[in-house]
């Protein structure tokens, strides 16, 4: 037999309920599987963990306690509560599509703006704002789209 299969009826042969032609071959497995009697060893010791707690005995009240608690914890959310979290749910998603149609509006209006605007007035709002110092920086980079957005268009 393999481990596996072994594994799954270690349990059982712990237990002593299975026939003993079954029972013979896993002791023989056993003999020479170092790690199925590791799993035999450990399963026989949460056995006898579990038979040692047999004797002792629940406080009074405790399964009243318990299924008190129970009780408590599965009431019923309120139908207010439920609509309000779907309102504040609701609602953000609603002002995080709202922002980014605005966001996406005013960009377009400001690029259009911009593209409209001539050449000398870019120009001395480059040198206004020091825009132009980004202008030696190379093809691609984040400083040259961004001059040529606001030059209006495709420096190069």
């Amino acid at each position: 037999m393999k481990c596996s299969r072994i594994k799954k009826k270690i349990s059982v042969y712990l237990d002593g309920e299975m026939p003993e032609q079954e029972r013979e071959v896993i002791s023989q497995h056993l003999q020479q599987c170092e790690e199925c009697r590791r799993e035999l060893t450990a399963l026989s010791a949460v056995r006898d963990a579990i038979n040692t707690i047999d004797g002792m005995e629940a406080p009074p009240y405790f399964v009243t306690r318990l299924l008190q608690h129970i009780r408590e914890q599965a009431r019923p959310v309120p139908f207010f509560q439920r609509i309000r979290g779907l309102a504040v749910t609701a609602a953000t998603a609603v002002a995080v599509v709202a922002s980014l149609f605005i966001g996406n509006q005013a960009g377009k209006t400001l690029y259009r703006s911009i593209a409209q605007t001539p050449e000398p007035v870019i120009a001395e709002t480059n040198n206004i704002f020091g825009v132009s110092a980004f202008e030696e920086f190379p093809d691609g980079s984040l400083s040259d789209i961004y001059n040529e957005l606001v030059a209006g268009g495709n420096n190069g």
